[in-house]
């Protein structure tokens, strides 16, 4: 169920960057022609409420299966996304610091690290500290101690940090 999730998060990731790369390449023909730019194609703001709010429209086409996942699941990937184009952005523009970061690529199945994010809802901790319950996934054993997301639980800080590996 945890990889269901994660591909939850790939399947949105590469949706929302087809859908801006489609449109950011149909603006970059439309130039070619001559079009003035005051007549190409409207742009797509890659903001992560409005990935958010363009994924919510389409899912239902994209993904039939979204209800059995957790909404942070698409969140994580879209988020992700949302980074990374800004990541690239401020690169081009010389607002980032570092190496250049290249454009987004899309994520294949095989090659990428499954993980998933869980910012909100109800993140238990087990007494013993080797079990954690997450929304829509219920009780989980963990192969670690879960010490340091227990006081980050009871404190009532940014617990959302830890991420879910395969």
């Amino acid at each position: 169920m945890v990889l269901a999730h994660a591909g939850a998060a790939r399947v949105a990731y590469n949706w929302a960057l087809a859908r801006v790369k489609a449109v950011m390449d149909q603006r970059a023909a439309e130039r070619t022609y001559g079009v003035p730019d005051d007549q190409l194609t409207p742009t797509v703001s890659w903001s992560l409420p409005a990935l958010r709010k363009a994924w919510n429209t389409a899912k239902a086409d994209v993904a039939p299966w979204w209800a059995e996942c957790s909404k942070e699941a698409f969140n994580t990937g879209l988020d992700a996304l949302a980074r990374g184009l800004n990541n690239w952005a401020d690169s081009r523009t010389g607002r980032r610091a570092g190496r250049p970061a290249g454009f987004p690529r899309l994520k294949a199945r095989r090659r990428t690290t499954p993980s998933v994010r869980f910012t909100t809802g109800a993140i238990r901790v087990a007494p013993d500290r080797k079990h954690v319950v997450l929304p829509r996934l219920g009780r989980l054993k963990l192969h670690e101690s879960a010490r340091k997301l227990a006081r980050r639980v009871e404190a009532g800080t940014d617990a959302s940090r830890g991420v879910v590996h395969r």
